[in-house]
């Protein structure tokens, strides 16, 4: 069985003995990265803490329904805050955030380090932080640290903290939904959490633009032996009146294709730049493709933003594919 998360003392301490955070994630943020944001505002904010929420890109629309989704701002505060909080990322670059003030910074993600972390953090930013890939969701790691601060989960964290588990989990269809998330969600669930209405929220109600996208999606599949693409160009956003967020989870219809074994989702951001998802079923991990490219993420769920037009990146990527499936 997949043991819980395990808090460290160094982080719990810290915590109890300062006043004021700032919590951040990556931009774009996705359910996890939004619902573990609020979730530990809301406990902080329990303990008596001064806390603030910001991230470069606002809360999805898909998102909107969260409790206090109000609280996730564009901009940090003037001034030092004693503890800046990295979550649902590893690295400061992928916040897209600068010049961010703070006396002591903590990391709680589930994403694999890039190899160069010792230059990216300070020992002791390391030493505080909870970083474990084997971990579902940082939602997970958030309801761990509340919990053992003794933080008294109620409904409005219990739904936050759900999403988070549900998105990163997929529903509890992926590969890395254990023993250890499903009780972390049952418990959830006590406290109030819905599965219906947050799985109607983040997987039934779909605008109907981003429908019409996704037709148009649609008809790019293609397939080549173990591995299928869909790609989405500037033009097909602007016809159908959508932006990047209404891409979300488009990678996974070329993988629900019979016999595919990495799937790969192509969305053109500009004349010279793509963002590239990348999954796998688990006989590939996508996170060293990603890592070519200087991305990263999870085995089996990867991306990277790669310069260059639609065509060469295209080829590029499925190349490295190719070669990875080669050498399985």
């Amino acid at each position: 069985m997949r043991r819980a998360v395990k808090i460290k003392a160094e982080l719990l301490t810290l915590i109890k003995n300062n006043g004021s955070f700032l919590i951040v994630s990556h931009f774009n943020p996705d359910g996890d990265a939004v619902g573990s944001s609020i979730a530990l505002a809301m406990g902080l904010k329990k303990l008596g803490k001064k806390v603030h929420i910001a991230n470069r890109d606002k809360v999805p629309d898909a998102l909107a329904f969260l409790p206090s989704s109000g609280l996730v701002g564009r901009e940090a505060p003037e001034g030092v805050v004693d503890v800046l909080c990295v979550v649902d990322c590893n690295t400061m670059e992928r916040t897209g955030l600068k010049n961010l003030k703070a006396s002591k910074t903590i990391v709680m993600d589930h994403h694999i380090m890039p190899d160069n972390a010792g230059e990216l953090w300070d020992n002791d930013t390391l030493n505080h932080s909870i970083i474990d890939p084997g971990i579902s969701a940082t939602g997970e790691i958030v309801f761990s640290i509340l919990s053992e601060l003794g933080v008294v989960i109620d409904k409005d964290m219990a739904v936050n903290l759900y999403t988070a588990l549900l998105y990163d989990t997929g529903g509890f269809r992926y590969a890395n939904t254990t023993p250890e998330s499903l009780s972390v969600a049952s418990r959830l669930v006590a406290a109030g959490a819905e599965p219906w209405r947050i799985t109607k929220e983040l997987y039934e109600s779909v605008p109907y633009n981003a429908m019409k996208l996704l037709a148009a999606a649609y008809k790019t599949i293609e397939k080549d032996g173990k591995m299928a693409w869909m790609t989405v160009t500037k033009e097909m956003l602007a016809e159908t009146g959508t932006t990047a967020e209404h891409t979300e989870n488009f990678v996974d219809y070329p993988r629900k294709i019979k016999g595919v074994e990495v799937a790969v989702f192509f969305r053109e951001e500009a004349d010279d730049l793509c963002k590239v998802s990348l999954r796998s079923k688990g006989g590939i991990n996508v996170q060293k493709i990603a890592a070519i490219f200087g991305g990263g993420g999870h085995a089996p769920a990867a991306g990277c933003t790669v310069k260059g037009p639609l065509n060469e990146v295209t080829r590029r990527i499925l190349d490295a594919v190719r070669e990875a499936l080669r050498k399985s």
